[in-house]
């Protein structure tokens, strides 16, 4: 099996250190409080929240839930994939469970129906069957809060409700949240500026609700080890330095390296050595790959836009976006178009940033992407 897992739930002689994040996790789960899991993009926070639900001490004791909703615009989606995620947990367990289920959410009841030869509960749920998401978010709520063992529920790119144009969603789901004792939740996102704006704003309702997790880089050590001693074990021969000169180009963002990593030991076999010039030549099937991709994206944003996403790409991390200094340098138009440009970019989460001794250092969220606009502006 190739060790290099990018899909599905990694098991854990493949998991990769984590073991601080996923004891903070679990603890804090058992003592009753709510998770803020937040990182960049492609740090492997999803994977993170499936590992912590394959651990014993959780597996055994909670029903789990996940759903991602970052392609989500309204409350009807996130109902919708919320009630889904529920009912294919339940399915292959107790019966009673599920009927628990069914029997709460009545506003979908139309939804439910019953196999006429084998007998067995079925559904048949359809966006459209959403006609009043404040009810259904009510009843899947109320049965978590009745399910016969604790449940946590781990909704992931939560910063999409903040987009949502149903009014009060915040206000809403943090009044359900609030009251429950059964139920406990992980929220995960990569929209870090949003995020913090939820949970540390005073005025918001999700303020100082959640214990805040900052999920940072695999120490650089542990990783090539990681990586060095997988390659041994298929006959494979990298050294520490080559695995280390592929981190530093990708500052330790786990899914770059293992996409890369991955495809490396895909098409090796027992007995090469990976040196430098394959991990390069890997990059550039990736890049070419995706170019087209990446060419449509710049293809459809202004040019103020454009050239804030290109400059940051050179710059590697970035500071001062909207300075004079920045501006003259990378040839933009203004200050003023600068800041606009960085707000809409970081929306569209084409831009991101982390905080080093108190100053914001911006950076391009795919780092394939960024590593094109480096070669093609």
């Amino acid at each position: 099996m190739n060790p290099f897992v990018l899909t599905g739930i990694i098991p854990d002689e493949f998991f990769c250190d984590r073991q601080r994040e996923t004891e903070v996790i679990i603890t804090s789960l058992e003592n009753q409080s709510n998770i803020l899991l937040t990182s960049s993009r492609r740090m492997g926070k999803t994977q993170l929240i499936r590992h912590v639900f394959e651990q014993k001490r959780i597996k055994e004791r909670y029903c789990t839930f996940y759903t991602d909703i970052y392609a989500t615009s309204s409350l009807q989606e996130m109902a919708y994939f919320l009630g889904k995620e529920i009912y294919r947990q339940l399915v292959p367990g107790e019966k009673k469970a599920l009927k628990l289920f069914l029997n709460t959410l009545r506003s979908l009841s139309a939804a439910f129906s019953l196999d006429p030869v084998s007998g067995e509960p079925r559904i048949n749920l359809q966006l459209g069957d959403i006609n009043a998401p404040e009810m259904t978010l009510e009843e899947i709520f109320s049965y978590l809060e009745n399910a016969d063992k604790p449940c946590i529920v781990a909704i992931d790119e939560f910063q999409q409700i903040s987009r949502y144009p149903d009014k009060n969603v915040e206000a809403l789901l943090r009044t359900h949240i609030q009251t429950m004792n059964n139920c406990h939740f992980i929220f995960a996102g990569s929209d870090r500026h949003i995020l913090e704006q939820m949970f540390s704003s005073y005025s918001k309702p999700f303020y100082n609700s959640a214990q805040p997790l900052r999920l940072g880089c695999i120490d650089k050590d542990k990783y090539v080890d990681f990586v060095v001693k997988n390659f041994d074990k298929a006959g494979i021969a990298i050294d520490s330095d080559v695995a280390g000169f592929c981190y530093d180009e990708f500052e330790g963002y786990t899914y770059y390296l293992h996409r890369i990593f991955h495809d490396i030991f895909s098409f090796s076999k027992e007995g090469d050595s990976i040196d430098k010039n394959v991990i390069k030549h890997t990059i550039d099937s990736i890049l070419e790959e995706n170019s087209h991709s990446y060419g449509k994206t710049m293809a459809e944003l202004p040019m103020a836009q454009k050239q804030m996403l290109a400059a940051v790409a050179k710059e590697r991390p970035a500071k001062n976006l909207t300075s004079g200094a920045f501006v003259k340098r990378n040839s933009l138009q203004s200050s003023s178009s600068a800041q606009k440009a960085v707000i809409k970019l970081l929306d569209q989460q084409l831009l991101t940033y982390d905080v080093t001794n108190g100053e914001k250092e911006y950076s391009v969220s795919d780092k394939f992407f960024e590593r094109w606009l480096r070669e093609v502006y």
